[in-house]
C-alpha cells in the first residue's frame, strides 16, 4: 500500500481561514478546496457586494488557491455552490458561466440560508492536479 500524504495548501492571495480548517489540502493528484465566500482578503465583509461580484470573488479565490499547486481554471472538476437565497440564482449562474466560459465542471447548487459575513455565495471545489 502506498503511503499518501495529505499536504495543507496555503494561498496568500485568498482570505485566510476563519476557523479550524485549511484553505485546501492536496492528496495525491487531487486538491480539495474549502468553502470560499464571496469576499476577498481586502473585502472581508460581503454585505454591500452584489451577488455577481461575490461569485467572481469566490471563484477567483479558488483559482488563486489552485495556482499554488500549478492548477488552472480548466483543472477544476467539481464545485458545490451554496447560495443564501435561491432567488439570486439566475444572476449567480450568469456570473459562474462568465467565469468558466466553455469549461463546465460538475456542480451542485445548495440553497442554505445565511452565510458568514453577509456572503450570499460560498463555493468549495475539487481540482485535478497534474503530476
Amino acid at each position: 500500500m502506498t503511503d499518501r500524504k495529505i499536504t495543507e495548501i496555503r494561498c496568500a492571495e485568498a482570505p485566510p481561514p476563519g476557523g479550524h480548517y485549511a484553505q485546501a489540502v492536496l492528496h495525491g493528484d487531487t486538491l480539495y478546496i474549502s468553502g470560499q465566500l464571496g469576499v476577498t482578503k481586502d473585502t472581508p465583509d460581503a454585505d454591500t457586494v452584489p451577488i455577481a461580484d461575490q461569485m467572481a470573488f469566490a471563484l477567483g479565490n479558488i483559482a488563486a488557491i489552485g495556482r499554488v499547486v500549478g492548477a488552472g481554471v480548466d483543472d477544476i472538476v467539481r464545485c458545490t455552490v451554496y447560495v443564501a437565497d435561491i432567488a439570486h440564482w439566475d444572476e449567480a449562474n450568469r456570473a459562474y458561466a462568465a467565469f468558466f466560459g466553455a469549461h463546465r465542471p460538475a456542480r451542485s447548487i445548495v440553497p442554505c440560508g445565511p452565510l458568514h459575513f453577509g456572503a450570499l455565495i460560498e463555493i468549495d471545489a475539487v481540482v485535478a492536479v497534474s503530476a
